[in-house]
């Protein structure tokens, strides 16, 4: 049984051989086939900022930090993750790439100067030949930033730290800043209405209030509402400070085609070897060792041994 899996080992082997040069032109044809079409793509260049949330009570913030960073839940969200929820929030993409009209420039082509309307692909003309063909709608720039825009949120440092790519180092850059401008100026939106809303409903209040106490209590809440509204004018500090600033990149973050072609060559390689270690194994590939249909010497030598026992 052992003599019979080390035949079984030897055969595949030797047909693996018999393949080598098979193998090595292929796995190398695709490696250049993969380098080939990666030229074809454009590069894309990454840009990033580093930020911190701002506070309203430093103390309050400190021991949240203090609890999480010892891995204990304080019951809610922290500031952090408001804010990495609030730069993943779909609606604040829409809101930057509609003012800014940034889907031509991050998937050039994708629109047409002339009549200011999308471009269809492809795919659109197989599968949906009516669609593709409208003005660029909410899911068009959802679609343009899924795979490019990166947020994350370190709770224990508390930091975030939000990145772009597209096809130029600038506008990454530029789409970053887009983004923290943006966040800031929504923030801002719902403070102010926040702090409306509750100085007309404590203003309400404090009319049909006549304990004397209470309309002192209501007096308080309401220029705390006055305090807050005059911090959300602090622009520069409300909301989260900036850490590092957006830089406009100096290398490309991707296609890494050498790399990405390596890769190809190894795979296929390994592919190749698998499929004839499988097809001698299954004795397919042991027969007919040379082109003349005749039977090669090591398997010859292999059948003279068979025979002897």
């Amino acid at each position: 049984m052992a003599e019979d899996s080390a035949i079984d080992l030897r055969s595949s082997f030797f047909a693996v051989r018999r393949r080598l040069t098979l193998i090595l032109c292929a796995s190398f044809a695709a490696g250049v086939a993969t380098m080939l079409y990666l030229l074809t793509v454009p590069n894309q260049y990454k840009a990033s900022a580093v930020l911190t949330p701002v506070s309203e009570d430093n103390k309050m913030q400190g021991s949240i930090g203090a609890l999480a960073s010892v891995g204990l839940s304080v019951g809610g969200p922290t500031k952090v993750e408001e804010l990495v929820g609030l730069f993943r929030s779909k609606d604040l993409t829409v809101r930057v790439f509609r003012k800014y009209n940034l889907l031509p420039l991050v998937i050039p082509n994708a629109v047409d100067n002339a009549t200011g309307k999308l471009k269809p692909k492809w795919q659109d003309r197989l599968f949906d030949p009516g669609g593709g063909k409208g003005t660029p709608g909410d899911w068009n720039f959802i679609r343009a930033s899924e795979g490019r825009l990166n947020v994350g949120g370190n709770v224990k440092a508390g930091t975030l730290t939000i990145s772009f790519e597209s096809p130029s180092p600038q506008l990454s850059a530029d789409i970053v800043r887009y983004y923290l401008e943006e966040a800031k100026s929504r923030l801002q939106e719902e403070a102010f209405d926040r702090a409306n809303k509750n100085k007309k409903f404590i203003e309400g209040n404090v009319a049909s209030t006549v304990d004397a106490l209470s309309r002192d209590r209501l007096y308080t809440l309401f220029g705390q509402e006055v305090e807050r509204e005059m911090l959300a004018r602090n622009r520069e500090q409300f909301g989260f400070r900036i850490i590092d600033a957006p830089r406009a990149p100096d290398r490309k973050s991707r296609p890494r085609r050498a790399i990405e072609s390596a890769g190809v060559f190894l795979i296929t390689s390994l592919l190749l070897c698998t499929f004839f270690l499988l097809r001698g194994a299954g004795g397919k590939d042991v027969r007919g060792g040379d082109e003349s249909g005749g039977a090669s010497p090591q398997v010859g030598r292999i059948q003279e041994s068979e025979n002897r026992q």
